[in-house]
């Protein structure tokens, strides 16, 4: 049995490049949908902790104890903080990989058919760069960031009153919130992404 090796038909070709665009475009949608709910995801984990926290009855509960569960807790939600960063920023770099995709079908169909050009708005140079300042995907990171901050601060001021500290140790304990939120933003979110901008000038 011998294969043939005739080019498949036009309109074969074409109802393939149709789907394969509509696919992209499905994944870039999804990419989008699962940043959100990631977003949404911690914002409700961190509030319901929060509330939970402020409803529990500390009548007879051992108070070192108490301290200690609550710095277990918090630094979980800053560890919950960073995990959703990474997320945004891995949704973020699988959206633009989607664009490209789609920008990479309408480049050879503009090749074929120039006068498609007019139709076509976002091309590889017009598209959106990884990191953009003031994108939502940014103030989303930024939100996530602060909170995880906090968490981090509240973890350490818990910790103090555990160890045995008079007063709440607030100067210490915003310090470290501060420092934390910055780091989980620039090491979390704005180098890798400004990485990915970076290699794609460079490829």
């Amino acid at each position: 049995m011998t294969m043939t090796t005739e080019k498949p038909p036009n309109d074969l070709a074409r109802s393939i490049i149709a789907a394969e665009y509509g696919y992209v475009a499905q994944t870039a949608f999804q990419a989008n949908e699962d940043r959100a709910r990631a977003w949404q995801y911690f914002f409700v984990t961190f509030a319901t902790l929060i509330a939970a926290l402020l409803s529990t009855q500390v009548e007879g509960i051992d108070q070192r104890q108490l301290y200690l569960t609550f710095v277990v807790i918090f630094t979980l939600l800053a560890a919950l903080g960073l995990i959703t960063i990474l997320q945004l920023v891995r949704l973020r770099q699988a959206w633009l990989e989607s664009v490209r995709a789609m920008n990479q079908i309408k480049a050879r169909l503009v090749a074929d058919d120039p006068a498609l050009a007019a139709y076509f708005r976002w091309t590889n140079d017009t598209v959106p760069t990884p990191f953009k300042l003031r994108s939502f995907g940014f103030l989303q990171a930024v939100s996530v960031a602060l909170l995880s901050g906090l968490a981090v601060g509240a973890a350490v001021a818990f910790a103090g009153l555990a160890r045995g500290a008079g007063v709440v140790p607030w100067g210490l304990s915003l310090v470290t919130a501060s420092l934390s939120s910055a780091l989980i933003l620039g090491l979390g979110y704005v180098r890798p992404l400004r990485a990915t901008t970076q290699s794609k000038t460079t490829s």
